[in-house]
């Protein structure tokens, strides 16, 4: 067994049979870069087990566990994971070619915990376009500063396949991912820049985000869970900001929770079934006097309105 890994691949897998294989295989291609490919099938009844019991590789270390859930998967492989640096993947998406190589040396290079890359989110047909545009590209900036960025500009790319993590870093801060079914790769990424680490972040299209509807979060049945996840999301985004010692970020983490509100407003009014458990939900785990906090033009006051008119 290798005393070093340069990086760890994590790739949570439910019924990804049609899939899991050929990008595995991209993966285990790359040979300049010491690599483990830790897959966790998360108690898939399709033929996953079987596509990778066949892969002959002994950098691969194949979890098998009953379906808990794509973040106590992801969970499940950090315990174990070797790599100084952490890579988090999807079972449905795709990669360019060196795709593990090209990170870990930009990650080597730039000397941060954490580097933000680009990617292409696959529409329908084959129309492409990139997953952010007005981040601070080649800049090394502090995780707080990332933060008042990304809410500045309203693009926050929390995409977890977006990012490559010194392990350090995970270990120091203890980063896991809340338990649920939605929505943690979100606080995953917040918790990340509220550690005020050093970030970098790079317009390097390397990834392949491919919209799957068939997925289970558009299905109906869903919504509900959902709006009740961005719930978990806004409530910890507010602990979060309450607990910081630094005031100047304080306000920027109150400004992403009430655009985290936003989000679950439009779920509820026009996806959710049961109105009224996710209405006493919400008032019961969120003050409307932090929200408040976020507040920092017109269009926010309106929307604050409309939000505590419907739920309050």
């Amino acid at each position: 067994m290798k005393t070093k890994i340069d990086v760890s691949v994590i790739i949570p897998a439910y019924n990804a049979a049609s899939t899991i294989g050929c990008l595995a295989n991209k993966i285990l291609s790359e040979t300049r870069v010491d690599i483990e490919l830790i897959i966790v099938n998360d108690g898939s009844t399709d033929d996953t087990s079987n596509v990778l019991h066949r892969i002959q590789d002994d950098r691969l270390i194949l979890i098998e566990q009953a379906n808990q859930g794509v973040y106590a998967a992801r969970n499940a492989a950090l315990a174990i994971h070797r790599g100084e640096w952490v890579v988090l993947l999807d079972a449905d998406d795709d990669i360019a070619d060196g795709f593990v190589e090209a990170r870990w040396q930009a990650a080597t290079v730039t000397k941060v915990d954490v580097v933000i890359f680009n990617a292409w989110h696959s529409g329908t047909g084959h129309r492409r376009k990139a997953v952010h545009l007005k981040q601070p590209y080649r800049q090394t900036l502090s995780g707080h500063d990332w933060v008042r960025h990304c809410v500045t500009q309203r693009e926050w790319p929390h995409y977890l396949w977006l990012q490559i993590v010194r392990s350090t870093y995970i270990r120091q801060h203890s980063l896991s991912f809340q338990s649920g079914k939605s929505h943690k790769d979100i606080l995953w990424t917040v918790q990340l820049a509220a550690c005020n680490g050093r970030f970098c972040i790079l317009d390097v299209r390397d990834y392949i985000y491919i919209s799957n509807t068939a997925s289970i979060t558009h299905r109906p049945d869903y919504y509900d869970v959902r709006a009740l996840s961005y719930i978990d999301v806004i409530a910890e985004i507010i602990r979060l900001a309450k607990q910081d010692q630094n005031k100047k970020i304080k306000v920027f983490l109150y400004r992403h929770a009430l655009v985290e509100a936003r989000h679950f407003l439009g779920l509820y009014r026009n996806r959710v079934g049961d109105k009224s458990s996710i209405k006493n939900c919400f008032k019961a785990n969120i003050s409307a006097a932090y929200l408040f906090r976020g507040i920092s033009s017109f269009s926010d006051m309106f929307f604050l309105i409309k939000l505590l008119g419907k739920l309050f």
